[in-house]
């Protein structure tokens, strides 16, 4: 009997049995029982688990009125009409001169992570005038390498950055978070029916401030 023992203890289970149809998993532990290891054939399996496929949760998620408006957000993204969201990559709003066909001619570049707060306090500003954007999400030195493409028109790396699109064609590069926000709130100003975020020049208790 000591000597059964013995062998139960260090005798290792045997190895789980696994299949993967497309939509369940489903596992089987075998263990040895005493009698295998006293050389005879008795195995003993466990109930067999069966899990739902990653379809199946996002069918269950879709399903639920959160999981439904969140899908719904999904799809509004790429027309630029969506809520506010760190990987957005178009804002529209109620513009009607520009399109997700016939984009705006400003390109802001930020971090993709929502880490930066000169991205950050950028973002909060055209979300608040609701300045029609592209977006272009660049890893922070801290995420790894940032893109050529983008290195090309910013060497420095600097985020976030301005690429406006000029009637000519050409790109000009604006850096510095203070400067853009300077330049989006005097390029769109009340009288075209943006806020004005920036107290006016002949505003001195609000330049003082």
């Amino acid at each position: 009997a000591g000597g059964a023992s013995r062998l139960r203890f260090l005798s290792p289970p045997l190895p789980a049995t696994c299949t993967s149809p497309s939509t369940t998993s489903t596992c089987t532990s075998t263990t040895a029982s005493s009698a295998t290891v006293l050389g005879m054939s008795s195995t003993t399996a466990t109930p067999t688990t069966v899990l739902p496929s990653w379809s199946d949760l996002q069918s269950i998620s879709s399903s639920t009125s959160v999981g439904s408006a969140l899908d719904d957000e999904v799809a509004l993204r790429p027309t630029g009409h969506a809520a506010p969201f760190v990987q957005n990559k178009l804002r529209l709003y109620d513009s009607t001169e520009f399109t997700a066909d016939n984009p705006p001619k400003l390109t802001i570049y930020r971090d993709h992570a929502g880490w930066c707060p000169y991205c950050q306090k950028l973002s909060y500003l055209i979300e608040e005038k609701r300045v029609p954007v592209n977006i272009e999400l660049v890893p922070m030195r801290s995420y790894g390498d940032k893109p050529t493409s983008f290195t090309r028109m910013v060497p420095s790396g600097l985020l976030p950055a301005l690429i406006v699109e000029r009637d000519d064609g050409k790109k000009q590069v604006i850096t510095e978070s203070q400067v853009i926000m300077e330049l989006l709130d005097a390029w769109h100003p009340p009288s075209e029916g943006y806020k004005a975020m920036l107290p006016d020049s002949n505003d001195k208790a609000g330049n003082a401030r």
